[in-house]
């Protein structure tokens, strides 16, 4: 068993603990903290090995007051073999939580979101922008971490230019929509 996954069960463990803890407490509400950092738990232990420009590594939150953030996302990837790739991916948006239940909460917003991939094999470059809206859904296991999912839309224009190919036709723009992170759960630590 891999590192990684010994040391999400027993984060996983150590947060139902507090979680019982703190529920016996007359006080259910989770306290107000500006900032969040959230990691793709599947990508973390290896769960799934797709990775997708959709489903971010590293994501960030600004709160500004208890119902409204300002997010991002942030994916990088470089491999330098003979048929590697670099690939770049940012998004910005912002949510708005509309519902509290408890430590569940139930936020929407939207997303811009651009991207970049460079192959090593050829002189090929792919640009992507897009925007996207979500529903999503926070679990607070305490006050410092959380769970959550934001299956979406998304919609993109990508463009890829190749120079250097004896193909008459060296670039394509294109459409794509896509309903996302359905499934992916975000880990999330508060402070």
């Amino acid at each position: 068993m891999k590192l990684s996954t010994i040391y999400f069960y027993l984060f996983v463990l150590g947060s139902l603990i507090n979680t019982e803890v703190s529920a016996q407490q007359a006080d259910t509400s989770v306290s107000f903290n500006k900032h969040q950092l959230g990691f793709n738990a599947f990508e973390t232990i290896r769960l799934f090995e797709k990775n997708s420009a959709e489903n971010y590594k590293l994501y960030y939150r600004y709160k500004f007051n208890s119902s409204t953030a300002l997010r991002t996302g942030f994916n990088y990837r470089m491999n330098t073999s003979g048929k590697g790739q670099l690939n770049i991916n940012l998004r910005v948006g912002v949510d708005k939580i509309f519902k509290e239940s408890g430590k569940w909460k139930f936020y929407t917003g939207g997303d811009l979101l651009a991207g970049y991939e460079k192959f090593s094999s050829s002189d090929r470059k792919n640009y992507m922008v897009g925007a996207g809206s979500f529903l999503g859904i926070i679990h607070y296991i305490n006050e410092h971490f959380s769970l959550s999912t934001e299956p979406g839309f998304l919609f993109k224009v990508k463009y890829y230019k190749n120079p250097n190919t004896f193909n008459p036709i060296d670039s394509e723009t294109w459409v794509e929509v896509d309903l996302v992170n359905v499934g992916q759960v975000i880990l999330s630590v508060h402070f």
